[in-house]
Protein backbone atom coordinates (compact mmCIF):
# COMPACT_ATOMS: atom_id res chain seq x y z
CA UNK A 1 0.00 0.00 0.00
CA UNK A 2 1.36 3.47 -0.89
CA UNK A 3 2.22 5.82 1.96
CA UNK A 4 -0.78 7.61 3.42
CA UNK A 5 -0.47 11.38 3.36
CA UNK A 6 -3.87 13.03 2.85
CA UNK A 7 -6.49 12.25 5.51
CA UNK A 8 -10.15 13.30 5.68
CA UNK A 9 -11.66 13.42 9.17
CA UNK A 10 -15.41 13.21 9.78
CA UNK A 11 -16.43 14.69 13.13
CA UNK A 12 -13.27 16.79 13.36
CA UNK A 13 -14.82 19.30 15.77
CA UNK A 14 -15.89 16.68 18.29
CA UNK A 15 -14.19 15.29 21.37
CA UNK A 16 -12.31 12.55 19.50
CA UNK A 17 -11.99 14.48 16.26
CA UNK A 18 -10.08 17.35 17.85
CA UNK A 19 -7.35 15.13 19.28
CA UNK A 20 -7.18 13.07 16.07
CA UNK A 21 -6.75 16.17 13.90
CA UNK A 22 -4.10 17.60 16.23
CA UNK A 23 -2.12 14.35 16.30
CA UNK A 24 -2.30 13.86 12.54
CA UNK A 25 -1.12 17.41 11.80
CA UNK A 26 1.71 17.10 14.32
CA UNK A 27 2.79 13.85 12.62
CA UNK A 28 2.97 15.55 9.22
CA UNK A 29 -0.27 14.39 7.62
CA UNK A 30 -2.31 16.73 5.45
CA UNK A 31 -5.77 16.89 7.04
CA UNK A 32 -9.19 17.89 5.74
CA UNK A 33 -12.15 18.27 8.09
CA UNK A 34 -15.49 17.20 6.62
CA UNK A 35 -18.42 18.93 8.27
CA UNK A 36 -22.11 18.99 7.53
CA UNK A 37 -23.76 21.98 5.83
CA UNK A 38 -24.99 24.48 8.38
CA UNK A 39 -22.48 23.51 11.04
CA UNK A 40 -21.00 26.49 12.94
CA UNK A 41 -18.18 24.48 14.52
CA UNK A 42 -14.83 26.24 14.95
CA UNK A 43 -11.64 24.69 13.61
CA UNK A 44 -7.91 25.29 14.13
CA UNK A 45 -6.25 27.89 11.96
CA UNK A 46 -4.97 26.51 8.67
CA UNK A 47 -7.14 23.39 8.69
CA UNK A 48 -8.88 22.73 5.38
CA UNK A 49 -12.64 22.42 5.92
CA UNK A 50 -15.09 20.96 3.37
CA UNK A 51 -18.87 20.68 3.71
CA UNK A 52 -21.07 17.77 2.70
CA UNK A 53 -24.02 15.88 4.11
CA UNK A 54 -22.91 12.42 5.18
CA UNK A 55 -25.51 10.83 2.92
CA UNK A 56 -24.70 12.98 -0.14
CA UNK A 57 -22.80 10.50 -2.29
CA UNK A 58 -21.83 12.88 -5.10
CA UNK A 59 -20.58 15.61 -2.77
CA UNK A 60 -18.62 13.12 -0.69
CA UNK A 61 -16.93 11.64 -3.75
CA UNK A 62 -15.88 15.10 -4.93
CA UNK A 63 -14.42 15.97 -1.52
CA UNK A 64 -12.75 12.61 -0.86
CA UNK A 65 -11.03 12.40 -4.22
CA UNK A 66 -7.28 12.78 -3.65
CA UNK A 67 -7.44 11.59 -0.05
CA UNK A 68 -5.66 8.41 1.02
CA UNK A 69 -7.56 7.73 4.23
CA UNK A 70 -10.71 8.54 6.16
CA UNK A 71 -11.14 8.76 9.94
CA UNK A 72 -14.71 8.44 11.22
CA UNK A 73 -14.48 10.35 14.49
CA UNK A 74 -18.13 11.25 14.63
CA UNK A 75 -20.84 10.47 17.20
CA UNK A 76 -21.85 6.79 16.94
CA UNK A 77 -25.35 7.88 15.90
CA UNK A 78 -23.88 9.13 12.60
CA UNK A 79 -22.73 5.58 11.81
CA UNK A 80 -26.09 5.05 10.11
CA UNK A 81 -24.54 6.86 7.13
CA UNK A 82 -21.83 4.22 6.72
CA UNK A 83 -23.16 2.92 3.39
CA UNK A 84 -22.92 6.29 1.64
CA UNK A 85 -19.52 7.07 3.16
CA UNK A 86 -17.97 3.74 2.21
CA UNK A 87 -19.39 3.82 -1.31
CA UNK A 88 -18.05 7.35 -1.75
CA UNK A 89 -14.64 6.28 -0.42
CA UNK A 90 -14.50 3.43 -2.92
CA UNK A 91 -15.51 5.71 -5.80
CA UNK A 92 -12.96 8.34 -4.77
CA UNK A 93 -10.06 5.88 -4.51
CA UNK A 94 -9.53 6.09 -0.74
CA UNK A 95 -7.28 3.26 0.46
CA UNK A 96 -7.92 3.07 4.24
CA UNK A 97 -10.76 3.85 6.64
CA UNK A 98 -10.70 4.09 10.44
CA UNK A 99 -14.14 3.20 11.82
CA UNK A 100 -16.21 5.15 14.42
CA UNK A 101 -15.08 3.16 17.44
CA UNK A 102 -12.53 4.72 19.84
CA UNK A 103 -14.31 3.15 22.83
CA UNK A 104 -15.22 -0.24 24.30
CA UNK A 105 -14.81 -3.52 22.44
CA UNK A 106 -17.48 -3.83 19.77
CA UNK A 107 -15.67 -6.88 18.37
CA UNK A 108 -16.14 -8.92 21.51
CA UNK A 109 -18.22 -12.02 20.76
CA UNK A 110 -20.86 -10.91 23.29
CA UNK A 111 -21.03 -7.26 22.18
CA UNK A 112 -24.45 -7.60 20.58
CA UNK A 113 -25.98 -8.28 24.02
CA UNK A 114 -25.30 -4.65 24.96
CA UNK A 115 -27.61 -2.51 22.89
CA UNK A 116 -25.40 0.59 23.09
CA UNK A 117 -23.16 -0.92 20.41
CA UNK A 118 -25.94 -1.40 17.87
CA UNK A 119 -25.13 1.57 15.56
CA UNK A 120 -21.46 0.62 15.43
CA UNK A 121 -22.19 -3.06 14.84
CA UNK A 122 -24.50 -2.21 11.95
CA UNK A 123 -21.93 0.16 10.47
CA UNK A 124 -19.18 -2.47 10.78
CA UNK A 125 -21.35 -5.13 9.14
CA UNK A 126 -22.08 -2.78 6.24
CA UNK A 127 -18.40 -1.86 5.89
CA UNK A 128 -17.37 -5.50 5.73
CA UNK A 129 -20.10 -6.24 3.18
CA UNK A 130 -18.97 -3.44 0.89
CA UNK A 131 -15.27 -4.34 1.17
CA UNK A 132 -15.58 -8.13 1.11
CA UNK A 133 -14.06 -8.62 -2.34
CA UNK A 134 -10.51 -10.07 -2.11
CA UNK A 135 -9.22 -7.37 -4.45
CA UNK A 136 -11.07 -4.48 -2.76
CA UNK A 137 -8.72 -1.45 -2.66
CA UNK A 138 -10.25 -0.12 0.57
CA UNK A 139 -9.06 -1.57 3.89
CA UNK A 140 -10.13 -0.63 7.40
CA UNK A 141 -9.10 -0.57 11.06
CA UNK A 142 -11.21 -0.26 14.21
CA UNK A 143 -9.40 1.46 17.08
CA UNK A 144 -10.53 0.15 20.50
CA UNK A 145 -9.47 2.24 23.51
CA UNK A 146 -12.06 1.77 26.31
CA UNK A 147 -12.75 4.83 28.48
CA UNK A 148 -10.67 8.03 28.70
CA UNK A 149 -10.05 8.70 32.35
CA UNK A 150 -8.69 12.26 32.06
CA UNK A 151 -11.71 13.51 30.11
CA UNK A 152 -14.12 11.55 32.33
CA UNK A 153 -12.67 13.00 35.55
CA UNK A 154 -12.82 16.54 34.14
CA UNK A 155 -16.51 16.29 33.22
CA UNK A 156 -17.49 14.35 36.35
CA UNK A 157 -18.49 11.01 34.85
CA UNK A 158 -15.58 8.87 36.05
CA UNK A 159 -15.81 6.49 38.99
CA UNK A 160 -13.34 8.72 40.81
CA UNK A 161 -15.26 11.89 41.71
CA UNK A 162 -12.98 14.87 42.20
CA UNK A 163 -15.58 17.18 43.71
CA UNK A 164 -17.03 14.74 46.24
CA UNK A 165 -13.79 12.86 46.97
CA UNK A 166 -15.45 9.51 46.34
CA UNK A 167 -14.48 6.35 44.47
CA UNK A 168 -17.18 4.04 43.15
CA UNK A 169 -16.29 0.36 43.38
CA UNK A 170 -18.43 -1.78 41.08
CA UNK A 171 -18.86 -5.35 42.27
CA UNK A 172 -15.79 -6.80 43.95
CA UNK A 173 -13.52 -4.13 42.52
CA UNK A 174 -11.01 -6.80 41.46
CA UNK A 175 -11.90 -6.96 37.77
CA UNK A 176 -9.20 -5.50 35.53
CA UNK A 177 -10.03 -3.16 32.67
CA UNK A 178 -8.16 -1.09 30.12
CA UNK A 179 -8.29 2.70 30.27
CA UNK A 180 -6.43 5.55 28.63
CA UNK A 181 -6.06 9.28 28.34
CA UNK A 182 -8.13 10.84 25.57
CA UNK A 183 -5.00 11.51 23.53
CA UNK A 184 -4.68 7.77 22.84
CA UNK A 185 -7.24 8.33 20.08
CA UNK A 186 -4.79 10.54 18.25
CA UNK A 187 -1.74 8.41 19.03
CA UNK A 188 -3.47 5.26 17.79
CA UNK A 189 -4.74 6.93 14.61
CA UNK A 190 -1.23 8.06 13.71
CA UNK A 191 0.19 4.60 14.45
CA UNK A 192 -2.41 2.92 12.22
CA UNK A 193 -2.04 5.32 9.30
CA UNK A 194 1.76 5.12 9.41
CA UNK A 195 1.58 1.33 9.04
CA UNK A 196 -1.85 0.52 7.58
CA UNK A 197 -0.87 -2.94 6.37
CA UNK A 198 -0.01 -3.95 9.93
CA UNK A 199 -3.55 -3.09 11.03
CA UNK A 200 -5.39 -4.10 7.87
CA UNK A 201 -9.03 -5.21 8.26
CA UNK A 202 -8.99 -5.82 12.00
CA UNK A 203 -9.61 -4.20 15.36
CA UNK A 204 -6.54 -2.76 17.07
CA UNK A 205 -6.51 -2.45 20.87
CA UNK A 206 -4.64 0.48 22.45
CA UNK A 207 -4.47 1.22 26.19
CA UNK A 208 -2.31 3.35 28.47
CA UNK A 209 -3.16 1.31 31.58
CA UNK A 210 -4.85 -1.87 32.79
CA UNK A 211 -6.08 -1.58 36.37
CA UNK A 212 -8.90 -2.54 38.74
CA UNK A 213 -10.99 -0.28 40.95
CA UNK A 214 -9.20 -1.68 43.97
CA UNK A 215 -5.90 -0.71 42.33
CA UNK A 216 -7.20 2.83 41.91
CA UNK A 217 -8.37 2.98 45.52
CA UNK A 218 -4.85 2.04 46.68
CA UNK A 219 -3.26 4.60 44.35
CA UNK A 220 -5.57 7.41 45.51
CA UNK A 221 -4.84 6.66 49.16
CA UNK A 222 -1.12 6.69 48.40
CA UNK A 223 -1.03 10.00 46.51
CA UNK A 224 -3.48 11.75 48.87
CA UNK A 225 -2.44 10.29 52.28
CA UNK A 226 -3.91 13.17 54.31
CA UNK A 227 -7.32 13.24 52.64
CA UNK A 228 -10.38 11.15 53.34
CA UNK A 229 -11.76 9.45 50.21
CA UNK A 230 -15.01 7.55 50.59
CA UNK A 231 -15.51 4.26 48.73
CA UNK A 232 -19.04 3.74 47.38
CA UNK A 233 -19.81 0.07 46.77
CA UNK A 234 -22.27 -0.61 43.95
CA UNK A 235 -23.47 -4.18 43.20
CA UNK A 236 -23.26 -4.83 39.49
CA UNK A 237 -24.72 -8.29 38.94
CA UNK A 238 -28.14 -6.95 37.84
CA UNK A 239 -26.86 -4.08 35.67
CA UNK A 240 -27.24 -5.93 32.37
CA UNK A 241 -30.83 -7.04 32.95
CA UNK A 242 -31.97 -3.75 34.43
CA UNK A 243 -30.16 -1.74 31.78
CA UNK A 244 -31.82 -3.70 28.97
CA UNK A 245 -35.27 -3.21 30.52
CA UNK A 246 -34.68 0.54 30.63
CA UNK A 247 -33.32 0.48 27.08
CA UNK A 248 -36.44 -1.20 25.72
CA UNK A 249 -38.66 1.17 27.71
CA UNK A 250 -36.83 4.14 26.16
CA UNK A 251 -37.36 2.58 22.73
CA UNK A 252 -41.11 2.41 23.35
CA UNK A 253 -41.05 6.08 24.37
CA UNK A 254 -39.31 7.03 21.11
CA UNK A 255 -36.00 8.01 22.72
CA UNK A 256 -33.29 8.34 20.05
CA UNK A 257 -30.54 10.32 21.79
CA UNK A 258 -29.49 7.74 24.35
CA UNK A 259 -26.05 8.91 25.44
CA UNK A 260 -27.34 10.57 28.62
CA UNK A 261 -29.88 7.92 29.60
CA UNK A 262 -29.66 5.70 32.68
CA UNK A 263 -29.90 2.65 30.39
CA UNK A 264 -26.83 3.74 28.44
CA UNK A 265 -24.94 4.38 31.66
CA UNK A 266 -25.76 0.97 33.13
CA UNK A 267 -24.98 -0.97 29.94
CA UNK A 268 -21.76 0.95 29.38
CA UNK A 269 -20.73 0.22 32.96
CA UNK A 270 -21.27 -3.54 32.69
CA UNK A 271 -19.36 -3.55 29.39
CA UNK A 272 -16.25 -2.52 31.35
CA UNK A 273 -16.77 -4.00 34.82
CA UNK A 274 -18.35 -7.41 34.24
CA UNK A 275 -16.70 -9.68 36.82
CA UNK A 276 -15.99 -12.38 34.23
CA UNK A 277 -14.74 -9.96 31.56
CA UNK A 278 -17.66 -11.10 29.41
CA UNK A 279 -17.53 -7.96 27.26
CA UNK A 280 -13.77 -7.54 27.00
CA UNK A 281 -13.12 -4.63 29.35
CA UNK A 282 -9.69 -6.14 29.97
CA UNK A 283 -7.95 -6.31 26.59
CA UNK A 284 -5.39 -8.82 27.86
CA UNK A 285 -3.05 -10.11 25.16
CA UNK A 286 -5.05 -8.33 22.44
CA UNK A 287 -3.54 -4.98 23.42
CA UNK A 288 -0.95 -3.56 21.04
CA UNK A 289 2.54 -3.67 22.59
CA UNK A 290 4.49 -0.65 23.81
CA UNK A 291 1.50 1.52 24.71
CA UNK A 292 1.33 0.92 28.46
CA UNK A 293 2.36 4.19 30.10
CA UNK A 294 3.28 2.61 33.42
CA UNK A 295 2.22 3.03 37.04
CA UNK A 296 4.30 6.17 37.69
CA UNK A 297 2.61 7.94 34.78
CA UNK A 298 -0.86 6.97 36.07
CA UNK A 299 -0.04 8.28 39.55
CA UNK A 300 1.20 11.58 38.10
CA UNK A 301 -1.93 11.93 35.95
CA UNK A 302 -4.30 11.20 38.82
CA UNK A 303 -2.53 13.59 41.17
CA UNK A 304 -2.72 16.36 38.56
CA UNK A 305 -6.33 15.63 37.62
CA UNK A 306 -7.63 15.32 41.19
CA UNK A 307 -5.78 18.20 42.87
CA UNK A 308 -7.78 21.39 43.33
CA UNK A 309 -6.01 24.43 41.91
Amino acid sequence: MPRIKNVAVFGASGRVGKVVVSALRSAGFSVTAITRPGSDAAYPSGLVVKRAAYDDFESLVAILRGHDAIVEAFNPAAAVQQTAIVKAALAAGVSHLITPDFSTDTFNTNASEIMIFEPKLKAQKELERLTSSPDCPLSWTAIITNGWYDWAIDVGVFWINKANRTITRFGSGDQKYAMSRLDICGEATVAVLQEPEKFRNRPAYFAHHTVSNNDLISIIREIFPHEEWKVLDVPIKDFLGEGLKLWHADTEKGVTNRLGTKAYQMLGTIAIFDEDNRFGGDFGIKAEPDNDAGLASLKEDLKRLLTFT
